[in-house]
């Protein structure tokens, strides 16, 4: 059952969207109990001890080598700057939540933004093709965006 949902990209980015609401919905149930900074080094500490230990599971099941010839300067360096990037998201959203932000708002301007950042560079960055209903989508998400902010 594992390899079949592997093989369904729109079945993983919901995955990793359930992953996205527990850490919106845990760091403002938390964000009255610690201090933001402290708490978005937990956050950070906590990933990467998952990351770590996935990343040994996945090498040690394979019989993979753990470092192997897929890795350049230059990954490594994107990989850096998206960590930098996610850090970044984290310490804002610990500080969106103690300011007094609900979790149900902070999350979905914080999500829909990235959103739309992202359309727009993987458009005009990436080359990416985005069809006339994807894009009245789109459009109907940014407009919810701004409906949010504005209460």
């Amino acid at each position: 059952m594992l390899s079949t949902i592997m093989q369904y990209w729109w079945v993983l980015a919901m995955i990793s969207g359930l992953g996205l609401a527990m850490r919106n919905i845990m760091f403002k149930v938390g964000s009255g109990h610690m201090d933001a900074a402290l708490g978005s080094l937990v956050l950070s500490i906590s990933m990467a001890s998952v990351s770590i230990g996935y990343f040994l599971w996945n090498r040690l099941s394979s019989g993979e080598p753990f470092f192997s010839g897929a890795m350049d300067a230059k990954g490594t360096l994107y990989a850096m700057i998206a960590g930098i990037g996610v850090a970044g998201a984290n310490i804002f959203l610990a500080h969106g939540y103690k300011a007094g932000g609900q979790a149900s708002l902070v999350a979905i301007l914080q999500n829909g933004f990235s959103i739309s950042v992202t359309i727009v560079v993987g458009m005009l960055v990436l080359g990416e093709v985005i069809r006339p209903l994807q894009g009245v989508g789109i459009a109907c998400a940014l407009v919810g965006m701004i409906l949010i902010a504005k209460g």
